[in-house]
């Protein structure tokens, strides 16, 4: 949704409920206007949770979807194409640096804006006016990210100082470096899962975010507790599209193997290298089970220059060559389809005629008839 588009539902709510907009869409509407396109919205309630389950319910009845219903008073769900987190005023209290908060709900929004991470995020609107108790539009006007809650608190929050930092083209203020020293002390206490939440996040933004917000990750000491060593970055990276998961690319070599990671990104810690790839043949014969994010991660850190030529081709063309070898005239129209979707004139190549001397073959000949099209594709494509 656009902000406007919130903001006239916005007004309905305010109409059965104390409610107010803070944080991001708050944000990004000084920074952006109405016309900006929201993902995520946040909202603040105030209440205990018998008001949060009726406004829940409401906007349920206008097509949200429920996702998750906290015990911290929160609910999350999906709304007109957008994420909305719904959450009721409280105050935090952490029994140690790292620990989950132990909650208590308020009627006060200043106490509610104490635990807001940055200044510039602890912004509300009642559907009139913009309340900023922390001089939070200053430093929006300045571009500068000042913390507001302790990082001690939550270590975590200098992990999303890097990411707004370089999400919003922002400078650190002058206290972020001491705070910022406070989370790399305590980061020990926040669990790993946590931690890759906060890269995952990152890793679906654009790629000079997710560069510069791991860099920094890095050189604040904020990764200590999941890497084995200190990262070298090469000069050349590939991190193809925004994806939660390709932060992996950029740490792989380094991180501990007892990581909660994801089935996708378990495979990429598997990739090894040189694989010494001569053609694109060679390259589908190996890699045409590989994801994606499994062959970026052996062009970042194990492809030599001739085989990253090879794999910028393979990857961009590999979904538009598909082969049903059975029966043959299906084999030869799937070739031709093929073919065509690469625009690739002339006959259809030997290897996609051969008819397999077993069962057990099958696949092999497959592979060797896609790999000799695209093979065909590059060859044009050098001359």
């Amino acid at each position: 949704m656009r902000i406007g588009e919130v903001l006239e539902r916005f007004h309905e709510w305010r109409g059965k409920f104390d409610v107010y907009l803070v944080g991001g869409v708050v944000r990004d509407l000084l920074l952006h206007g109405e016309g900006y396109r929201v993902k995520d919205c946040d909202v603040v309630l105030i209440g205990g949770r018998g008001i949060l389950r009726k406004f829940v319910d409401l906007l349920m009845e206008e097509g949200g979807h429920l996702n998750r219903f906290s015990r911290f008073g929160t609910a999350e769900l999906t709304y007109r194409g957008m994420n909305l987190d719904v959450t009721l005023a409280r105050r935090e209290r952490y029994a140690y640096p790292g620990a989950l908060p132990d909650v208590e709900f308020t009627d006060d929004l200043y106490e509610d804006s104490l635990r807001r991470d940055f200044t510039v995020n602890a912004l509300y609107h009642d559907g009139k006016d913009i309340l900023d108790f922390h001089g939070g539009v200053e430093d929006l006007k300045n571009g500068l990210l000042r913390p507001l809650a302790s990082f001690e608190d939550d270590p975590t929050r200098g992990l999303r100082g890097v990411r707004y930092r370089h999400k919003l083209g922002f400078s650190y203020h002058e206290t972020f470096y001491n705070a910022v020293k406070d989370a790399a002390r305590y980061i020990s206490n926040v669990s790993h899962q946590r931690i890759l939440n906060e890269l995952r996040l990152t890793a679906e933004l654009p790629r000079r975010v997710l560069m510069g917000a791991v860099k920094d990750a890095v050189r604040f000491n904020l990764l200590r507790t999941i890497l084995k060593v200190k990262p070298r970055f090469p000069e050349k990276i590939y991190l193809g599209r925004p994806n939660g998961a390709r932060w992996i690319v950029l740490l792989a070599p380094f991180l501990r193997k007892d990581l909660p990671l994801t089935k996708e990104e378990r495979r990429v810690l598997r990739i090894r290298g040189p694989l010494n790839l001569k053609t694109i043949s060679d390259v589908h014969l190996r890699m045409n089970r590989w994801s994606d994010l499994e062959i970026l991660a052996y062009m970042t850190w194990y492809a030599t220059d001739k085989e990253r030529e090879i794999l910028k081709v393979y990857t961009r063309i590999r979904d538009r060559v598909r082969i049903r070898m059975y029966p043959k005239r299906e084999r030869i129209k799937s070739a031709i389809a093929s073919m065509h979707a690469l625009g690739i004139s002339g006959n259809v190549p030997m290897e996609c005629t051969e008819e397999p001397p077993t069962p057990k073959d099958r696949q092999t000949y497959k592979l060797r008839c896609e790999g000799r099209i695209m093979e065909m594709y590059l060859n044009e494509l050098r001359r």
